[in-house]
């Protein structure tokens, strides 16, 4: 993918493309051109990549979808997320603020 999406990570594409469909079919747009036609091929126009820790991807796919010249792409993950003590947060919060900025301090609620 090049230096533009370094870091992110895209499943394995185990499905064939999904743009250029002729509508209302399984064949692609210029599959078998006309002589005055260019052969078009098809391509996998829709993309989904992640960032991050903790996810793990179950399902990359496509929807049967036939009356667009594009199959929607889709996918299901399993992501574990970080519950935060809010007790915790307020503290750190305040710690940050009045490390940055010692005017400001939050009060027992969080308020500042």
């Amino acid at each position: 993918m090049g230096h533009v999406f370094d870091g992110w990570k895209e499943g394995l594409i185990n499905f064939p493309p999904t743009y250029k469909h002729e509508i209302n079919s399984n064949r692609y747009v210029g599959e078998r051109p006309k002589e005055e036609e260019k052969k078009r091929y098809p391509t996998w126009c829709d993309r989904i990549l992640w960032l991050g820790k903790g996810i793990k991807q179950l399902q990359y796919g496509h929807a049967e979808i036939k009356f667009l010249d594009h199959r929607p792409v889709s996918s299901a993950f399993l992501v574990e997320v970080e519950v935060f003590d809010h007790r915790k947060l307020k503290r750190d919060l305040n710690f940050t603020r009045a490390a940055v900025h010692p005017e400001i301090f939050l009060d027992e609620d969080g308020e500042i």
